[in-house]
């Protein structure tokens, strides 16, 4: 019995012990996420790129933290703090966010929602930018294999690529000098009885006699960000692109502008992604 009593009060206090440490990660964390979001709103860039881990600071750069610290400091007043989540280490927190007043409607779409994170550090919490990270880093992986789709949208592609007209698709060298780059451009008609949220088109460039692949990709034509404003092509909608190229300079062989194509990846448009942001009856800007 006395042994019996003696576990029990050894447990009572890991828990009483775990419940305090937990409390005070939290409360530590949740403190360094309301200092950030308070720079933020107060525009103080600077001292809120100073919160930041070493690892979303050499990701993501300075320049893309200062469009999204724009984006949230523009919409802080219309935010609201959910209750912050630990994970069992208590090195890792999370505080997701939702729209209130004028801007609720903005629940309804993926793509607006924003989400802090913050990680402990060498007994330090410091901001962490998770998902601008994972975003980065899916995008170089993506760069560095041939067709980066999902299998389903190469699927998809098989149902609707012969009605999809892809024309007069060209990559080229835009500007000059330190600031040149490159672009595509193409017409895209959706003659199917869908509206399509993602069309990828397989381009390869082709040598001078079109007979050998020196390089292949697919680029995206059509993609949906309606945060942005764009939108799922209609059906029987005729649209003219321009997007993100490849340099020809990294190109293996004498590539002088040939190339074929065709569809390969294809995605349906959900409901959720229809949704436009003037159907959201959101205020107009004065």
């Amino acid at each position: 019995m006395k042994k019996f009593q003696f576990t029990g009060l050894i447990f009572t206090l890991f828990l009483a012990f775990f419940t305090v440490s937990c409390a005070g990660a939290k409360g530590e964390a949740e403190k360094t996420i309301d200092s950030y979001v308070e720079l933020l709103k107060a525009k103080n860039f600077a001292r809120a790129w100073d919160m930041l881990d070493q690892e979303s600071q050499e990701v993501v750069g300075q320049k893309k933290f200062l469009e999204d610290a724009q984006n949230i400091s523009g919409n802080a007043m219309f935010l609201k703090n959910k209750p912050i989540k630990i994970n069992e280490a208590g090195d890792r927190a999370i505080m997701e966010t939702e729209y209130t007043g004028q801007k609720v409607a903005f629940n309804k779409l993926p793509d607006a929602k924003i989400t802090y994170y913050a990680s402990k550090n060498n007994g330090k919490w410091q901001v962490r930018l998770q998902e601008r990270i994972d975003q980065i880093l899916e995008e170089r992986k993506r760069d560095s294999i041939e067709i980066p789709i999902d299998p389903e949208l190469i699927e998809t592609a098989k149902l609707y690529k012969d009605k999809i007209e892809v024309k007069n698709l060209r990559n080229g060298e835009v500007g000059d000098g330190p600031t040149a780059q490159y672009m595509m451009d193409a017409t895209v008609k959706n003659n199917t009885d869908k509206p399509l949220s993602y069309v990828g088109v397989l381009v390869k460039f082709m040598d001078d006699a079109e007979q050998k692949v020196l390089f292949e990709k697919t680029f995206f034509v059509i993609y949906t960000r309606q945060i942005e404003e764009i939108y799922p092509i209609q059906p029987g909608e005729e649209r003219n692109i321009i997007i993100p190229g490849y340099d020809a300079g990294d190109i293996d062989g004498n590539w002088t502008g040939k190339l074929q194509w065709e569809v390969n990846a294809v995605k349906v448009a959900t409901q959720a992604e229809l949704i436009k942001i003037e159907d959201l009856n959101l205020p107009k800007k004065k």
